[in-house]
């Protein structure tokens, strides 16, 4: 059995939405192979986009952090303790914006946040439940900026570790990676060959870890220089699995 894991945005998901050349070689390569995502999102964070478009066969979300089957039961789950996300919050919640991803929600203490996918708004960091942490996302606005604080945090807290998504960042517990979450799916699923597809920074341990890597033309050199093939979109990708 064969998967494709993809990168959800700017991979499969773009700001007019998923490309229709993709939504619909995605469905004809289900019919014999397995297709899921692998994001730093959490699971509520992609639903409403595929609605009525693409039913995943699994999600690898928060970064690594929880693995779900297509009817998202939780098959694998990884989390960070409540003092090292409280830590984290109050270093860097009033340089920027920082929104926790627990009980596969994703709480906000902002009222007026501009981060584009629905948040629940909690008053204190004392109303997020101490279990089921998977991670932290941080805006840093910049991309400089994000690269210098992904540094800081990877030196400062051992327990945890940061990935660069552009001008964002994705912490989940160390140990954590798209790339070890690929590396436990194809254990789970028990599958031949898994391949990955993404167009960032925080994708290279995907395109590593699997058995054939694909991202874009336009990726940044060094994500490039970490996959197997260099292609347009997913539905290129796939034709070149399938042929």
């Amino acid at each position: 059995m064969k998967a494709l894991a993809s990168d959800f945005d700017g991979t499969l998901y773009f700001e007019d939405g998923i490309k229709e050349n993709d939504q619909q070689a995605i469905v004809h390569f289900q019919k014999h192979h397995l297709f899921g995502l692998c994001t730093g999102r959490p699971l509520i964070g992609v639903q409403h986009y595929l609605k009525d478009c693409i039913q995943p066969d699994f999600y690898i979300v928060s970064s690594g952090a929880c693995i779900l089957d297509k009817e998202c039961h939780v098959l694998y789950e990884q989390t960070i303790s409540k003092e090292i996300m409280k830590a984290i919050y109050q270093q860097y919640h009033q340089k920027a914006e920082v929104s926790i991803q627990a009980d596969f929600r994703i709480y906000t203490l902002m009222k007026d946040s501009k981060i584009p996918i629905a948040q629940t708004y909690v008053e204190s960091i004392d109303c997020i439940g101490d279990e089921h942490i998977f991670g932290l996302s941080i805006n840093a606005v910049h991309e400089q900026q994000a690269k210098e604080w992904t540094h800081d945090l990877n030196e400062t807290y051992k327990e945890i570790i940061a990935f660069q998504n552009k001008e964002y960042i994705d912490i989940v517990k160390r140990g954590c990676s798209k790339g070890e979450a690929v590396k436990k799916l194809k254990e789970l699923l028990h599958l031949d060959m898994v391949y990955g597809i993404g167009d960032s920074y925080n994708d290279i341990p995907m395109l590593e870890s699997a058995d054939c890597s694909f991202t874009f033309h336009d990726s940044p050199q060094i994500v490039q220089e970490k996959a197997t093939h260099i292609v347009s979109s997913i539905s290129e990708a796939i034709k070149m699995i399938e042929d």
